[in-house]
């Protein structure tokens, strides 16, 4: 999750969302994405609130009240009290709640999209800039996935940003004003713009790993013996097209 919170940043998508032909998305294109997704970023975090919440009201529910009428009132109560009226995506429509092996379990989320945000706000006040900084991948690597299941997730955020978890990070997100946080992001999108982007169109990609695209138990194309990894996704490309466009 907090590699996918990069795909989101101006310093990101200005060297790497970049056309065919190299050309850098323009900054309208990433002003009107903040403009149309931060002031509504915290009905997300609502709606992510009310699954946990929910559930911790179904399993205090004495056994004698367990009944479909109850349960569809429990879930309209929370959506009311959470969300400030009913959801559009009705909370029994969520499949974790549904099923055995994912109930209880809503609330990872919450703590890691927490941990997302007092990561990045570590790295920010620490080295100024993540995108394309090795050291960023450094400290991930020694102090998140090196030690993997090994340690606990809690002993995991303490040991990389110094602070036990918390939601703080996140809510300073929430409540920057969206002026405040376009100016930001167009500073950082005018540096990445001057650095140009990562990679050139057609340049070899070097992931320092073997990738092999497959369907099923059909290998479509290997890294290792197609030419790279351009030619491992130029060849799926072909099979793609090949598969679904070719009108067969």
């Amino acid at each position: 999750m907090f590699l996918d919170s990069l795909a989101g940043d101006a310093a990101w998508l200005s060297r790497y969302a970049v056309s065919r032909e190299g050309q850098v998305m323009p900054w309208q294109v990433v002003e009107q994405l903040v403009r149309n997704t931060h002031p509504y970023s915290v009905f997300m975090v609502r709606a992510m609130l009310v699954v946990p919440y929910f559930e911790k009201a179904l399993y205090e529910l004495p056994e004698d009240q367990l009944t479909p009428q109850a349960l569809q009132t429990l879930a309209d109560q929370a959506e009311e009290r959470i969300q400030g009226g009913l959801s559009p995506r009705p909370l029994l429509s969520v499949p974790h709640i549904l099923a055995d092996e994912s109930s209880c379990y809503y609330h990872g989320y919450v703590l890691a999209e927490m941990s997302v945000h007092q990561t990045r706000d570590h790295f920010l006040g620490k080295y100024r800039a993540i995108v394309d900084n090795p050291q960023v991948g450094a400290d991930l690597t020694s102090c998140y996935w090196r030690p993997g299941n090994g340690s606990l997730f809690l002993d995991l955020v303490r040991q990389l940003t110094g602070k036990p978890l918390a939601a703080d990070a996140w809510v300073a997100r929430l409540q920057l004003p969206t002026e405040g946080l376009l100016d930001k992001e167009k500073q950082e999108y005018e540096a990445a713009v001057k650095a140009g982007p990562k990679f050139k169109p057609g340049q070899e990609v070097d992931l320092g790993m073997r990738v092999r695209l497959v369907h099923g138990d059909e290998l479509i194309s290997d890294s290792e013996t197609d030419g790279g990894f351009q030619g491992a996704c130029a060849k799926f490309k072909a099979w793609v097209r090949q598969q679904y466009f070719s009108g067969n």
